[in-house]
């Protein structure tokens, strides 16, 4: 079973300081960028930061954000960072399955250069405009590296020319292309995408309803752009408590029914069988997990 990736922290890969926190922050994840954080003329030599950060980032599951292709700089780039503390690539702005293809050959031939394994750099695409989203079934379905999408709200605004300040209280003008990319995932049996970066970073209380939102709408969890985010994005993509304490009543009772022999009753009102049991499962299992992470951080 793959590990679970709620959150996603970026982090600049010329920001020596915030780079050495990132294995004590709890994020599931996280992300080294080269891409937008990085000034045009240090983009090639944070290429050597990278390394330099992977070598002592053994036990931290961690991607490097590259530049798009149409910088020139992708491949670079890519044998650049490739190394076996690597998790995987985040590519950006990606539009078409043939700029996934093209990394995959990068990602292929650079791990033979580097001793890793072929096949073993994952890829999470970032899904930032309206020409990405109207094609992410075949994009996500371009390679086998590709563990799921991400959609990057701000280029995506900016490409269909909405407002990035005043934005709806729950951004009801992204709504489609959110479910569009986790529906596209879905079609190409990928995990459950991640929710776009929340930029008002003192604004906890819409963060937690946007987290709920995304989860609501199938999201796994969201990209981050500073720490604090991270033990929110916990929260606001758990479970609520009624829903899991009802869960566990459904896990409770079909357990103890399946003892007698039954495999579908009535619980709190509603017919319960193995894919509502299942689903009630992961509930519990979720809710559980973030009630651990509290007790350890406290």
């Amino acid at each position: 079973m793959n590990p679970p990736l709620r959150s996603l922290l970026f982090c600049p890969a010329t920001a020596p300081r915030p780079l050495a926190k990132l294995p004590f922050i709890g994020a599931d994840a996280v992300a080294i960028d080269l891409e937008d954080a990085v000034t045009n003329d240090r983009k090639v030599d944070a290429r050597a930061d990278v390394r330099a950060v992977l070598e002592q980032f053994a036990d931290v599951r961690t991607y490097v954000r590259v530049n798009h292709p149409s910088t020139g700089l992708t491949e670079g780039d890519i044998h650049g960072v490739v190394h076996p503390n690597l998790d995987g690539i985040v590519l950006p702005k990606v539009e078409s399955a043939e700029t996934v293809r093209n990394a995959d050959a990068w990602l292929a031939a650079a791990e033979r250069e580097q001793g890793v394994e072929v096949g073993s750099t994952a890829m999470l695409l970032l899904i930032e405009s309206a020409k990405g989203v109207y094609h992410a079934v075949e994009i996500l379905s371009a390679s086998d590296r590709v563990e799921t999408g991400i959609i990057g709200f701000v280029d995506f605004m900016l490409d269909l020319g909405m407002d990035l300040i005043d934005t709806s209280e729950d951004t009801e003008e992204l709504l489609y292309a959110r479910s569009a990319l986790v529906v596209a995932a879905r079609v190409a049996g990928k995990r459950p995408p991640l929710d776009g970066p929340f930029i008002d970073i003192k604004d906890s209380d819409r963060f937690l309803r946007q987290c709920a939102q995304g989860r609501q709408l199938g999201f796994a969890g969201k990209m981050l752009i500073h720490p604090s985010q991270v033990p929110l994005t916990h929260r606001g993509f758990a479970p609520p408590a009624a829903e899991a304490e009802q869960a566990r009543r459904v896990v409770d009772q079909f357990l103890e029914a399946e003892k007698q022999g039954v495999a579908a009753l009535v619980v709190d009102g509603r017919l319960v069988d193995y894919p509502v049991m299942s689903r009630a499962k992961r509930i519990v299992e979720a809710y559980d997990a973030v009630a651990h992470e509290s007790q350890v951080t406290t």
